[in-house]
């Protein structure tokens, strides 16, 4: 069949699965726990748009585009969105999908993700997979590809051995560099060196695999950090056996990127070496603050602040199978410690470490206030690492009390059911601190950041305000009044996150209202690019009276306009937006920023440039600026 032109509506949809791991214009960070996520069913928009043998190689344009453009947050979607291409499309879809996939999987990891989508769905392991298995191999540099190989030797169930008989692989004849690496991974470093040992040009190649096969072996922690140094080794490449060993961490630390510091310093702290006089913790912190390193990243503050935040309560939050076992390796680590009534500390009453015991042994240790004080100056260098969008901003945010408190408790807003008797009360309270409800009507919240609980959601949007005022030239913002909104003065080149929670807290606050800052720029013919709103959770429309409240269905969902018989006004945002859109920006946008609650739904799916970010994790400011820019709707 000939091509047909991409549908707007599919476009729109395959591209936000891209950015956002789901079709629909909202943002879940929980939803990349795992790869079980991805099931078969999802991504209908690539069913549709190659359905009944539809040679619409657009579809694999779009996904090769993203990946170049770099805007994704993961590569997951990239990868399972071209395997999808192979499961649904064509044979003309298969072939420019099996040649994006050449450009795209470049490293050893994105190479075996896409090996393992093309497992879990099926596709088969037929010509193209082979040729594409077999040009990853035979088209890197040797010494690259023997970097690589020795790096991450399997992934997802696949070793390179089994990719490699599996797709057949034909090393040139004179390409023995190659040829080496290759049989290495097939036979072994001691076969390989039998069959090749003497052929030129390979010694260089057997010389690096021979001193990584030296530190696989390697008994002596101090020999493997002095190894780790001379050949700048990573962490992949440290055996099991070497990685509760605080020499070797001392070698490696300095070849990891911002990232992976962050990542790994409650795991360092775990295991007892951030202690205040151990040369860890002074590696560490000059890391923390080297300006080339620092440079070299895209890190965000929001980043930063959710590593601080877990560091300071001891772990990254817990799902419940992750929390229940760790409660059980709490009791069994009890039953060898003492609890020190002076110091408030556990402390163990064994000398000996037992193997499991070694990568926990400095778990119950206090954070380390130096730690803590370079990640506090870390967020203040990185407020303008990423570039700016150069668009105008209003953003607009909750300041009052619960979205800073631990716990608190909210009215429950249920709807009774049909079936009970109840007094439908017409006006209901505050919700929030505002009203003395009886306690059967109240429910218990928390004031925590959704899928981050150690982040409160007054922080958490503070600091992504303060990243847009200081990295942009065109921002305003404001609070939540019950007039609407009040505008906030804040120097971009003198506060600090404490100094602007000062003045966005002392200022008139009142109840949210999500349509207020359109209807405000629009009354004040004011020109915004883009309208932001941060709340703890959008339901905090109940506390509005009735008439307030038209165009808004439960749980603050889109809904129709009001019937005009009951002369209520609309206070729908989207349809707010649009609004604006005719008289002021055409291309106005509204992102709305639900952080401690998963129950929103902005617009139905079908108005273009509306967003819903649902908690927040590291990848927020990078959805935000992708979505600004226009990466997809």
């Amino acid at each position: 069949m000939e091509s047909v032109p991409l549908n707007p509506k599919l476009r729109n949809r395959l591209t936000r699965f891209l950015h956002l791991g789901i079709e629909n214009p909202q943002y879940f960070p929980g939803c990349w726990s795992s790869h079980k996520c991805f099931k078969v069913e999802k991504l209908q928009a690539v069913n549709e748009a190659l359905g009944n043998g539809i040679n619409n190689v657009e579809v694999v344009n779009i996904i090769l585009k993203a990946y170049k453009d770099g805007w994704y947050t993961r590569f997951d979607t990239i990868a399972f969105a071209l395997t999808k291409c192979l499961l649904i499309g064509s044979p003309t879809i298969k072939e420019a999908t099996y040649k994006a996939a050449a450009e795209i999987c470049n490293s050893v990891e994105e190479m075996m993700l896409f090996g393992k989508f093309t497992r879990v769905l099926r596709t088969g392991n037929g010509r193209g997979w082979c040729r594409t298995i077999k040009d990853w191999y035979t088209k890197k540099d040797p010494m690259e590809l023997a970097k690589e190989m020795t790096r991450v030797r399997s992934r997802h169930g696949r070793s390179h051995k089994i990719l490699i008989r599996k797709c057949h692989v034909k090393i040139a004849e004179n390409d023995h560099a190659r040829d080496a690496i290759v049989k290495y991974a097939l036979f072994g470093i001691k076969r390989a060196r039998q069959l090749l040992e003497n052929v030129g040009g390979t010694q260089e190649i057997f010389d690096y695999i021979q001193k990584v096969e030296d530190l696989r072996h390697c008994e002596d922690p101090i020999a493997a950090g002095a190894m780790i140094e001379q050949n700048s080794f990573t962490l992949d490449h440290v055996p099991g056996h070497l990685l509760t060993a605080q020499e070797v961490w001392d070698a490696v630390m300095p070849q990891f990127s911002l990232d992976d510091l962050l990542h790994n310093i409650q795991r360092i702290h775990n295991m007892g070496f951030l202690t205040s006089d151990s040369t860890t913790t002074a590696i560490l912190i000059s890391l923390l603050s080297n300006q080339e390193v620092i440079k070299k990243s895209k890190l965000t503050p929001l980043a930063v602040y959710i590593t601080l935040c877990n560091y300071q309560k001891g772990s990254k939050p817990l799902k419940y199978e992750r929390a229940k076992m760790a409660m059980e390796k709490l009791k069994r680590r009890r039953t060898r410690q003492i609890f020190d009534s002076n110091t408030g500390l556990w402390e163990w009453s064994v000398a000996k470490r037992h193997p499991k015991e070694t990568k926990h042994w400095g778990i119950d240790m206090p954070p380390n206030q130096n730690v803590i004080a370079a990640l506090h100056k870390l967020i203040d260098l990185t407020w303008v690492l990423t570039p700016p969008t150069n668009v105008r901003y209003l953003i607009t945010m909750d300041m009052r009390n619960h979205m800073f408190k631990g716990r608190h408790f909210c009215k429950n807003f249920v709807l009774p059911r049909k079936n009970k008797k109840t007094e439908t009360k017409t006006s209901p309270g505050g919700g929030g601190d505002a009203d003395a409800e009886k306690p059967e009507s109240k429910k218990r919240l928390l004031a925590e950041c959704f899928f981050n609980c150690h982040v409160t959601p007054g922080h958490a949007a503070i600091i992504l305000a303060l990243q847009l005022l200081k990295r942009e030239k065109n921002v305003q913002l404001a609070v939540f009044t019950d007039g609407g909104l009040e505008l906030v003065t804040i120097e971009a080149n003198f506060s600090s996150i404490s100094e602007a929670e000062f003045i966005l807290r002392k200022t008139n606050l009142g109840r949210v209202q999500l349509d207020a800052p359109i209807e405000w720029a629009h009354k004040n013919n004011e020109n915004f690019d883009v309208f932001i709103n941060m709340v703890d959770r959008t339901t905090r429309f109940m506390e509005l009276d009735l008439s307030e409240r038209g165009g808004r269905g439960q749980a603050a969902h889109f809904a129709p306009p009001p019937d005009p018989d009951k002369n209520l006004v609309d206070h729908c945002p989207v349809r707010a937006l649009y609004r604006y859109r005719d008289s002021h920006v055409p291309n106005a946008k509204l992102i709305v920023m639900s952080l401690a609650s998963k129950r929103v739904l902005t617009t139905d799916g079908d108005h273009e440039g509306v967003l819903d970010i649902i908690g927040i994790d590291e990848h927020v400011p990078k959805v935000m600026d992708a979505f600004v820019l226009g990466q997809f709707l």
